[in-house]
């Protein structure tokens, strides 16, 4: 008996352990990255690596940002064929994950990556692959981009038809078991009802939910508005110019007073068109600015009662622990561009903010119930093993279940919390000094010959030295 107590308590301090030290290398990684110190964030890429997948996500972000495309370009890759092993894995192994997350927690499962970061993976495919001067195959990520938005609406839909009729199953499953706890007295879970307490707590304890706003669901305006915009300087044929101005029209909407957004609206209608001698087809660059950081996930805890039916429980209450995300900040309010004799401002294209709520609150539901399952079942095997072992395999199963009630907080950490857009005339010089609100100049940039260019701006911190890249739009 013992000897089973030290390796169900050693079982659970290795894997507290191997979730932990993934989330430390990620770190590690992040903090010189924070500050714009390419070398030292480049000295740990330069060395073996944890290849899980929240740490392949940034570091493709970092070699992005660094302007090395090839590299970044292979790391999104192997992100994106992580992603492809959870999304074509089969019914069984997929029901293996469910038990595994009551039995211990989703922390110490694989991360499953959200539906923003699907979405985001091949856009920064496609913008390497753009700054590599793989136009064609760009655009294969960029339709990727697009369809796994699409797709993402209607796996949302689909989980709350199976949520529905997994608490359907759940009420007949309970009625039986009620049933036959009569006849023998043995104590039964009442799920459902702590689920519903525990549904109600979790809405009064954070109110700000209510007031999130989204785009719409699962829409980033940022992934929506860079996939329009290649297929309208890109475009080869009608569809192209008609997807592109589909796309544009939709962040307009979503982004109503952005003057820039606008612009590029009118001239996707102008190619949809045909209009050879468009306006808009002057030479042009766009700044994207990269602002901030994205909400980090925090965890949550909250007490609730056990019910039990039948006997009388031996533990009154039960402490379940969820993710919660916290916001962090902008770097600065702004950017402004000069080109030329005129200077210039940016405007938000796409508040992270919003977009990482919106998929936090539509998956609220979903993820109460897997936190409360977990922590509710392995609390009730706790009650079960005292009354059948004593007070000393009670206890240790106690601190089990004590250790494996954790919220899984791993996240792409290096997303920016907004992203902001200035579109300028190219100027003859091909120059563009960046700087901050206060007048100091962070960067001069000097355009490659292209028509059209992206000068792409990423600052993580307040006064961290920012990445800048210049990518060729097109030819």
């Amino acid at each position: 008996m013992k000897l089973r107590l030290c390796l169900l308590l050693a079982t659970a301090t290795l894997l507290c352990g191997c979730a932990t030290m993934q989330q430390q290398d990620q770190k590690a990684l992040l903090q010189p990255y924070y500050l714009g110190d390419t070398t030292a964030t480049s000295t740990i890429l330069d060395t073996d690596f944890d290849h899980a997948l929240p740490f392949l996500l940034d570091a493709g972000m970092v070699r992005f940002n660094q302007g090395r495309f090839e590299d970044a370009y292979t790391l999104l890759n192997e992100s994106e064929a992580e992603v492809k092993n959870d999304e074509t894995e089969n019914d069984a192994y997929a029901a293996s994950k469910v038990v595994g997350e009551v039995l211990f927690n989703r922390e110490f499962m694989n991360y499953e990556p959200k539906t923003s970061d699907t979405v985001l993976i091949n856009m920064y495919k496609g913008m390497s692959l753009l700054a590599l001067n793989k136009t064609s195959k760009a655009r294969v990520e960029f339709n990727r981009t697009l369809e796994r938005q699409r797709r993402a609406v209607e796996e949302y839909k689909e989980e709350i038809k199976d949520l529905q009729k997994e608490a359907k199953e759940q009420r007949s499953k309970q009625k039986k078991q009620a049933a036959t706890q009569k006849k023998d007295n043995a104590p039964v879970l009442d799920l459902l009802r702590i689920q519903d307490v525990a549904t109600k707590s979790v809405y009064e304890s954070m109110p700000e939910i209510n007031k999130w706003k989204s785009y719409g669901d699962f829409v980033n305006p940022y992934a929506t508005y860079l996939s329009g915009l290649f297929f309208c300087v890109n475009g080869e044929m009608k569809s192209d110019y008609n997807k592109c101005n589909t796309m544009l029209k939709r962040v307009k909407g979503m982004v109503p007073n952005n003057s820039y957004v606008k612009q590029d609206a009118n001239m996707s209608k102008d190619f949809a068109r045909g209009r050879k001698t468009s306006k808009y087809r002057k030479p042009s660059v766009w700044v994207v600015f990269e602002n901030g950081l994205a909400p980090e996930v925090d965890e949550f805890r909250l007490d609730i009662p056990l019910f039990i039916a039948g006997k009388r429980a031996g533990v009154s209450m039960v402490s379940f622990a969820m993710p919660k995300l916290k916001t962090r900040d902008a770097a600065m309010p702004f950017l402004q561009v000069t080109a030329g004799s005129k200077k210039y401002a940016s405007k938000t294209l796409c508040n992270f903010d919003r977009v990482m709520q919106a998929e936090y609150k539509a998956h609220l539901t979903s993820t109460i119930s897997k936190a409360v399952a977990s922590t509710a079942t392995k609390t009730f095997v706790q009650y079960l093993a005292q009354e059948s072992g004593g007070q000393l395999v009670g206890l240790a199963t106690g601190l089990f279940t004590s250790a494996m009630t954790r919220a899984d907080t791993r996240s792409w950490l290096s997303l920016p919390k907004n992203v902001q857009l200035i579109r300028v005339p190219k100027p003859k010089d091909k120059k563009l000094c960046l700087q901050a609100p206060n007048g100091t100049t962070l960067a001069t940039v000097t355009l490659p010959d292209s028509k059209y260019s992206i000068v792409h701006v990423r600052m993580p911190q307040a006064n961290s030295v920012p990445y800048v890249q210049t990518i060729a739009l097109g030819n």
